[in-house]
């Protein structure tokens, strides 16, 4: 068995300026060699060692190949199941070997041709959105004495970005080779939906559900539920204005930086001021988001924020009345420096619920154009006592009595957190 890794310090800020370079790029770059140099460069900083190289899976050879390694200039090529980059993809599970040379694994023979000397490795397979390893992330020689705790989650997030950017490359080149524009809107359907979490995270104290719905195959919702370092739970939703393509990939790029930047500070207000830095140079042709974001305690305290996203329903208690919470802030992406109103934290009794819904739920439409608006809404809120799965349930049927069988004109998506 490897030693374990050692232990550090919280990640620093120029690794996490590396990573949201990395996600920005994952944005817009659509050329597979640069995307994926530029995620083994930042390898290389971010894990401070002396090389990165990713391998990608060819399945018909059934081979590991690179010409994307940082400090080796030639095209190399290993069977899948060779070496240590093969035993990764193979186990599709991070490696860690601290001495190489120990490792029956390791081939030692291209250290003896070329003069470098291998001293440690931190292998990791890249996984497209089904969990099918594509390839594998290397990286090589820690610059200290070895690789630490807080190398394992850095290298698992690169090579969470470079799987995605591979399955993006191959959607697209299977558009290029003319494959139908409807199977190509369905693997992107699947691609956004991996992003989307299939089960809520368990925190004690709370229970939570989430539910999205697209107007088009894919959507410009995005919700997001998971556990903070510090054992809160955090709650995103987003909206991108129109759906399809284009406001999928904007909703994707806020909720990735939301995720990234919460690492450093789980300040909602100093979150979705830094994501606006950022969307607002990023975005053209009037483009925006708008995003209610939440860090919610098991004793019922909610740190919160909005930007444009609203209204937000709240009811403190079983018994107490539902309010509408409007929203702070403005839309996110639009304009910089970021209007923001300072709000203070929130707190649910037990049984309280907080209730975040997309626009698509308040404006379904009727056959007659009718919209639903937010009124129905808090009265099903108000009469219902089920827990949050239930009632999403309970507002689905709502909505689709209301659309009386017709498809939503927008994204549908729902939050509900409630306080055990």
């Amino acid at each position: 068995m490897p030693e374990s890794p050692g232990t550090t310090s919280a990640l620093s800020h120029e690794q996490f300026t590396e990573l949201l370079a990395v996600t920005r790029a994952l944005a817009v770059t659509t050329e597979l060699d640069a995307l994926l140099a530029r995620i083994a460069s930042a390898a290389c900083k971010m894990l401070d060692c002396e090389r990165a190289s990713i391998f990608l899976h060819d399945e018909r050879a059934d081979e590991l190949w690179t010409k994307v390694a940082v400090g080796v200039a030639r095209e190399i090529r290993v069977p899948a199941g060779a070496g240590i980059v093969g035993a990764a993809l193979r186990s599709n599970a991070l490696i860690h070997v601290p001495d190489p040379y120990a490792d029956p694994r390791f081939n030692p023979e291209p250290d003896r041709a070329s003069g470098f000397r291998t001293r440690s490795l931190l292998t990791s397979p890249m996984a497209d959105v089904d969990g099918k390893p594509v390839g594998v992330i290397q990286a090589v020689n820690k610059k200290s004495e070895r690789f630490l705790d807080s190398d394992l989650p850095l290298i698992r997030l690169l090579a969470d970005q470079a799987g995605v950017a591979i399955q993006r490359y191959r959607l697209e080149q299977a558009a290029l080779a003319g494959a139908e524009l409807h199977r190509e809107m369905t693997l992107a359907h699947t691609v956004q939906m991996g992003m989307i979490p299939r089960d809520p995270p368990c925190i004690a104290g709370l229970t939570c559900a989430g539910y999205t719905r697209p107007a088009s195959i894919t959507g410009g919702d995005a919700f997001d539920l998971w556990v903070l370092g510090d054992g809160r739970l955090g709650v995103f939703l987003g909206d991108a204005s129109g759906h399809g393509i284009g406001p999928a990939l904007v909703v994707s790029q806020a909720r990735t930086l939301l995720r990234a930047l919460c690492e450093m500070n789980a300040d909602p207000a100093e979150l979705i001021t830094r994501i606006n830095g950022r969307l607002s140079q990023d975005l053209t042709d009037g483009r925006f988001v708008t995003m209610f974001v939440a860090m919610v305690a098991g004793d019922g305290t909610i740190h919160w924020t909005s930007g444009g996203h609203g209204p937000i329903l709240l009811q403190r208690s079983p018994d107490g009345p539902v309010e509408q919470l409007m929203p702070p802030g403005t839309m996110v992406g639009w304009i910089d420096p970021y209007p923001l109103e300072p709000v203070a934290p929130l707190s649910l009794e037990r049984g309280g619920r907080l209730i975040v819904l997309s626009d698509g739920i308040f404006e379904a439409f009727a056959p007659s154009g009718e919209k639903l608006e937010v009124a129905p809404v808090v009265d099903l809120v108000r009469r219902s006592s089920a827990g949050p799965r239930e009632l999403i349930t309970e507002i689905q049927q709502l909505v689709r009595e209301w659309q009386q069988g017709d498809d939503p004109k927008d994204d549908q998506t729902a939050v509900i957190v409630q306080r055990l």
